[in-house]
C-alpha cells in the first residue's frame, strides 16, 4: 500500500529531471554574446591549431588551441569562440595564461597559445545528434577578436 503513495512523486521527479537535463544540454543561444566583440568590420577570425573533443573523459576535455599575437590580441582582451552547430562562447584571450608551448605545439616569438573551451554537456548533446565528426574538425571552430593597432 505504501508503494502506491510514492509512485506519483517518483514519476513527477523523473519528468522534472528529464526536462531539466534537456534544458541544460542545449547549446548556448547565439545572441548571448551580442556586442561582446564589437560588430566592427575590422575583426579578425582564426581557426585553432588543434581541437580536442573527449567529453567522456571529464570536464574541460573539449577545447581548441589557438595561436594569438601578443600585439594584436593581448591577454585579457574579449574574444568570441564560435563552433558550428554548437553556439557562441564569450571568452577572454589568454585566460589560462601565456603559453609558449602547449600539448606539443610551440608558438613563435611574439605569439602565445590560448586554450578555449566548449561546454561538455553541450558536446554530449551534440554527439547524440551525430555531429561528433564536425566538432573534431578545426575549420568548424573560429576565434574572433578586434585587433589592437
Amino acid at each position: 500500500m505504501w508503494k502506491r503513495k510514492f509512485i506519483f512523486p517518483w514519476v513527477l521527479l523523473t519528468l522534472v529531471g528529464i526536462i531539466c537535463s534537456i534544458y541544460l544540454l542545449k547549446p548556448p543561444l547565439d545572441d548571448w554574446c551580442t556586442g561582446y566583440v564589437s560588430s566592427n568590420p575590422a575583426t579578425t577570425s582564426i581557426h585553432p591549431l588543434k581541437v580536442v573533443v573527449e567529453p567522456l573523459l571529464g570536464r574541460h576535455r573539449v577545447y581548441g588551441i589557438f595561436m594569438l599575437s601578443i600585439e594584436k590580441c593581448p591577454p585579457g582582451e574579449p574574444v568570441l569562440l564560435r563552433v558550428n552547430n554548437a553556439g557562441n562562447y564569450c571568452k577572454n584571450a589568454g585566460f589560462d595564461g601565456l603559453f609558449q608551448e602547449l600539448e606539443g605545439l610551440e608558438a613563435p616569438s611574439g605569439y602565445y597559445l590560448s586554450k578555449h573551451y566548449m561546454r561538455t554537456r553541450t558536446t554530449l548533446w551534440l554527439i547524440t545528434q551525430g555531429v561528433l565528426d564536425q566538432l573534431r574538425q578545426p575549420r568548424n571552430w573560429t576565434l574572433t577578436y578586434v585587433p589592437k593597432n
